[in-house]
């Protein structure tokens, strides 16, 4: 039987993803901020300027973006991490180990190919008589 999981078990895994992950954190921060700046750009003016003002719509705007991006980054699981660090050191040890190669190629002469052996074997001398 399958483990369901509770409300309670939600959030409390989504509570300790915002306290651990640093990008939610930062959408937050951006978002509360923003629609902060927003609230008191409103509160300060008429209304009537207030719904003309192209400030306080961009800056809710950006806090309600901000915000939603932190909502969906919370819905799915954290990205692996990259790993470029370590592929890049593979890459810089194998180029070091070709330059090493080729150097001490060029330093060598080129290796002579055996001359083929014959696969006849060879005529004998002729036998010389010698006379006594």
């Amino acid at each position: 039987m399958p483990k369901t999981t509770t409300t309670t078990d939600r959030a409390k895994l989504i509570l300790l993803r915002v306290f651990e992950d640093e990008e939610v954190q930062g959408h937050l921060r951006t978002g509360v901020t923003r629609l902060h700046e927003a609230w008191g750009r409103a509160a300060r003016g008429r209304p009537s300027k207030a719904v003309e003002d192209k400030k306080l719509w961009t800056k809710a705007r950006e806090g309600a973006t901000s915000l939603a991006k932190a909502g969906r980054s919370l819905g799915r699981k954290p990205d692996p991490p990259k790993r470029t660090g370590r592929k890049l050191v593979l890459v810089a040890a194998a180029a070091g180990v070709v330059v090493v190669v080729l150097k001490k190629r060029q330093g060598q002469p080129a290796p002579q190919a055996p001359e083929p052996a014959a696969t006849a074997s060879p005529a004998p001398a002729p036998e010389q008589q010698t006379t006594a």
